[in-house]
């Protein structure tokens, strides 16, 4: 049986992906590339800046990596062995692909704006080491798979060496096979799917956000401490592998701890954004004690709106409702009014950066201004752009690793370096570093529950942190 550990620490924090803000300024297909050698942001104008650079190496590695012996990627199984060992030379070319136009960019683009801020505030400090910068380009896929595809053949051929950060699980799929045969980095993708952290299959890929598995399993284990003795339960889903990969990690955990019935499961399509009103009338006629919703964007305000209206004409329906993390960003808890009073969902990063838009701590308030720095209008509390900052934050971390290796850097030694990460943000809660390893292919295995509070519009931390840190995790 699967044993959950209740850490004995209050916090809370986030990170997920999908986010509303405002849109950017790239067209569809555009190629937003940032030269190696951005300059740093005039300080004899207007004043000095105040934008400080991302500090990849004053948060020291608070926790000592597992006993296990060290990964090392096997270059020979690459389709060219020599080009995947070949030392990286100067400017690193960095690339990612994300939605910059049509619909679901206004979710996704304030990522684009985070992940550029670290790299402009980085590079003008002297990059890697203090003399290798990065080059860095995002493409456009509009969150279409063969988009995706395009977009990363592209910029194999403009030079890109590593890839990180690219968002959706149908689109890092739809490159996973090509990235992995040709020995390219693909670091952090930004999602949560279990298929990540299979290391045995894809040496070469990695995952970015809480796997979904983990996720499930924490509200499931938060579901008891409400109700110990068991009880019912709905699912709310999008019908796509988002919304399945949840559903399929529910139902398992509830079938190996035999205390939660699934009594209902309710579906919506993926390009549906009108209210669910049919779904949410099956949900009370249902009446589950609990209520995991799997709702994506702007499904997220819309599951809300409905939680309340369903609330408001039933005062017996009162079932704990958990949103995931997917959602749990103040914008789309905000939009919904009343309907999200209550409501649960889950974080992994420090309070600040999704509450405070002016963060005082160091490394909440150097995002906040590298963000504003490259779109002064930028809000910090959405949790898209803090998603891109910290995968490109990661993806330093990584770099420098590999630089200081005996090869120095080369898409082996990045791999490595990655697959051995041990390393604490600085936007995420002290004590809690990334740890991957040749067992371990998941670097966020901790979470922390919060319930919104419409009254003073935040987040608040619910309960002890909960880890499954070593624990067996599902893959897909």
């Amino acid at each position: 049986m699967r044993r959950t550990r209740w850490m004995a620490v209050a916090l809370a924090g986030a990170l997920v992906l999908a986010a509303c803000g405002d849109d950017d300024d790239e067209g569809s297909g555009s190629d937003t590339t940032a030269a190696a050698t951005t300059a740093a942001p005039d300080t004899t104008a207007g004043g000095a800046d105040t934008t400080a650079a991302p500090d990849t190496t004053s948060a020291p590695d608070t926790t000592e990596a597992p006993d296990t012996a060290a990964f090392e990627v096997d270059t020979e199984a690459c389709e060219d062995p020599d080009a995947a060992t070949a030392p990286i030379e100067g400017d690193i070319k960095v690339g990612t692909s994300l939605p910059l136009s049509g619909g679901p960019a206004v979710l996704f683009a304030p990522y684009a704006d985070g992940f550029k801020a670290f790299w402009e505030a980085y590079n003008a400090q002297g990059g890697v080491g203090g003399t290798q910068k990065v080059d860095y380009t995002i493409k456009d896929d509009q969150y279409t798979a063969n988009l995706t595809k395009t977009a990363v053949d592209e910029m194999i051929d403009e030079g890109v060496q590593v890839f990180t950060g690219i968002i959706g699980s149908p689109n890092n799929a739809a490159v996973r096979d090509d990235l992995n045969a040709l020995c390219y980095p693909q670091m952090f993708a930004s999602t949560g799917a279990n298929a990540w952290g299979d290391i045995e299959s894809y040496p070469w890929t990695s995952g970015l956000l809480v796997p979904y598995s983990v996720e499930s399993a924490a509200f499931h284990d938060f579901a008891l401490t409400q109700k110990p003795e068991g009880g019912t339960a709905a699912i709310f889903y999008v019908n796509n592998e988002f919304g399945q990969a949840y559903v399929k990690s529910f139902k398992k955990v509830a079938e190996e701890e035999g205390l939660i019935e699934i009594v209902a499961e309710e579906k919506i399509d993926a390009a549906d954004s009108g209210a669910p009103t049919a779904q949410m009338t099956n949900l009370v006629a249902a009446d589950p004690d609990f209520i995991l919703a799997i709702p994506l964007g702007a499904q997220c305000i819309a599951f809300m709106k409905e939680l309340g209206n369903a609330r408001a004409a039933n005062a017996e329906f009162t079932p704990v409702v958990y949103q995931t993390a997917t959602c749990a960003n103040p914008i789309f808890f905000g939009g919904a009014g009343a309907g999200a009073d209550g409501v649960f969902t889950s974080s992994n990063l420090l309070p600040e950066v999704y509450s405070t838009p002016n963060p005082a701590s160091p490394g909440p308030k150097a995002y906040a201004d590298a963000l504003r720095a490259v779109k002064g209008d930028a809000n910090p509390t959405n949790t898209a752009a803090a998603a891109g900052y910290l995968a490109a934050e990661f993806t330093a971390h990584v770099l420098e690793e590999a630089q200081k290796s005996d090869t120095g850097i080369t898409r082996a030694s990045v791999i490595n370096a990655m697959r051995n990460i041990n390393f604490q943000s600085s936007l995420t809660q002290p004590g809690y570093p990334a740890i991957m390893n040749a067992e371990d292919g998941f670097i966020g295995e901790v979470t922390q529950i919060t319930q919104w509070s419409a009254a003073e519009s935040i987040f608040k931390p619910v309960g002890d942190i909960i880890s499954f840190e070593g624990e067996t995790l599902y893959t897909d």
